[in-house]
């Protein structure tokens, strides 16, 4: 019995480090995952905005300043990486900035604009995903 109990302790033990472990892990990368985030999240109101046909550059507008002021936080939340991904960033940067100050007024517009941050965004994604 004594030696059932002392298992079961260990198994708790290891269990609680575990996912002490894990969960300091995961945490490592939350700016990087939440820069992302935040970027999929204007990346979809925009996408839906387009889908609804309300393209006004008063709509649109607010989501691509926003991508370009969370898009500066790309390179910082990865300072280790190559220097070609922190390249990738800073075009990524321009282009929302660009497309910051010239926020699209017409659908077509919009679609060309989601059409750039789409290939902006495979470009890196697929060589640093």
């Amino acid at each position: 019995m004594r030696s059932l109990l002392i298992l079961i302790a260990g198994a708790l033990i290891g269990a609680l480090v575990t996912f002490s472990m894990a969960n300091a892990l995961h945490q490592r990368n939350a700016w990087q995952r939440g820069v992302m985030n935040l970027l999929q999240h204007h990346l979809g109101e925009l996408r839906r905005l387009q889908r609804t046909g309300s393209c006004s550059a008063t709509l649109t507008a607010p989501h691509l300043l926003r991508m370009a002021q969370t898009s500066a936080d790309i390179s910082p939340s990865r300072p280790n990486e190559k220097p070609d991904y922190h390249a990738q960033a800073q075009r990524f940067l321009s282009l929302n900035h660009r497309l910051a100050t010239e926020a699209p007024s017409a659908c077509p517009d919009l679609d060309a604009a989601l059409q750039e941050i789409g290939n902006a965004c495979q470009d890196c994604h697929r060589d640093y995903r």
